[in-house]
Formats: structure tokens, C-alpha cells, sequence
């Protein structure tokens, strides 16, 4: 049984690190999604976010523009981000269920 807890501790230690790397990632990468606003049939683009309770609108460009995909890029690399990282505390929640710890 002791091989089996070993082997546990080692991948919970594992999925710590990775926790703090993605953690550290996600909080360089921009909150919110993009928001989409037609003006005059032209279309331009919004960075939508929360602040408090409060939605900010912030101007991020037109449609197409090198701003737009960049952004739009690092919103979608947060959101597998953040879907990675409620799968590693599921794991370590799991973990440390078989551990027999809180």
C-alpha cells in the first residue's frame, strides 16, 4: 500500500507546480471576451470586462485588425487555461481524497 501512496504524493507534488505554473499564466493574460459593436455598418471591437459590479467597455479596435486576433488569441488561451486548471484541482482533490487528507 505504501508503493501506491508514494506514487500519489509524487503526482501530487507534480500537479502543485503545474497548479502555480498555469495559475501564473493565466494572470498575465487578459480577463473578459471580446464584444462586438457595429457603428455606421462598420464593426468594431471591445474588450469586455468586470470591475466590481460594474462592466468596463474598453476599445480595442477595428475588424481584422492585428490587436483583435492577438487579443482574441490570449482570451482563448485563458479560457483552455482556466479549463485546465479546474481539472488539476479536481485531480488533487481526488488525491488527496485517496490520501485519506483534507
Amino acid at each position: 500500500m505504501s508503493i501506491i501512496k508514494d506514487i500519489l504524493k509524487d503526482e501530487k507534488e507534480r500537479l502543485i507546480l503545474l497548479r502555480n505554473q498555469i495559475e501564473e499564466q493565466i494572470s498575465s493574460l487578459p480577463k473578459g471576451s471580446l464584444s462586438k459593436k457595429r457603428r455606421n455598418n462598420r464593426f468594431f471591437y471591445y474588450l469586455a470586462y468586470r470591475k466590481g459590479r460594474k462592466v468596463i467597455f474598453k476599445y480595442v479596435g477595428k475588424e481584422n485588425s492585428s490587436q483583435v486576433i492577438s487579443l482574441n488569441e490570449d482570451i482563448q488561451k485563458r479560457r483552455k487555461s482556466e479549463k485546465r486548471l479546474r481539472n488539476i484541482k479536481r485531480d488533487l482533490k481526488d488525491i488527496n481524497r485517496g490520501l485519506g487528507e483534507r
